[in-house]
């Protein structure tokens, strides 16, 4: 099985490491992971050159070709919240989805992604809401074809401000909903 995770945290031992880490070492041994960082690559924004509009894939060569790669089982968008949002690079990723929106639309070519599963990940404190961030992610999962239960592949810590994530007993039982959510599904069960 590969994990491709987004981390969209700027911080290594931050509460969204934190809890991305605790959720590696629920899988199996022999997992790959491929991790990125938005803050450390150099993926850029979408620049709407249009590109997309009348050849197949995005000009924009980076190191969004591991997520174009589509090779990997699981995919996990991790994330402090920003003002309720995805942090910013990791915003900025995901706007490099577009080209497969306009690959549709324009050229009609059908997204034949593989299935796979998708897993949300948001830490933050405060008195913002994580709807936004939610349905950023959403849209990610859609357009990269990860089936995303929000009760089910959603791992939160809220309220960090007065409790870190590591802290957080209910982030350790909501890793365990999810990675038997996975072991429930037949193209993604775990050994």
């Amino acid at each position: 099985m590969k994990v491709l995770i987004l981390n969209g945290s700027p911080h290594s031992n931050g509460n969204t490491s934190f809890i991305v880490n605790k959720l590696k070492e629920s899988f199996p041994s022999d997992t790959i992971f491929v991790e990125i960082n938005a803050f450390k690559e150099n993926i850029k924004p979408c620049v709407e050159c249009r590109y997309c509009w009348e050849n197949e894939g995005c000009c924009i060569k980076d190191k969004m070709e591991v997520i174009n790669s589509d090779d990997y089982d699981v995919l996990v968008i991790a994330s402090p919240l920003y003002m309720s949002f995805l942090t910013p690079p990791l915003f900025s990723i995901i706007t490099r989805l577009n080209y497969i929106w306009c690959n549709k639309h324009f050229l009609k070519i059908s997204n034949n992604l593989k299935k796979k599963k998708g897993i949300l990940i948001l830490a933050g404190g405060g008195t913002g809401t994580p709807v936004y961030a939610i349905n950023t992610a959403k849209l990610a999962f859609n357009y990269l074809n990860a089936d995303f239960d929000e009760e089910k592949d959603y791992i939160y810590s809220l309220h960090t401000d007065k409790l870190l994530a590591k802290d957080d007993k209910e982030v350790l039982k909501q890793i365990d909903r999810t990675i038997e959510g996975l072991q429930l599904k037949d193209n993604f069960t775990l050994k």
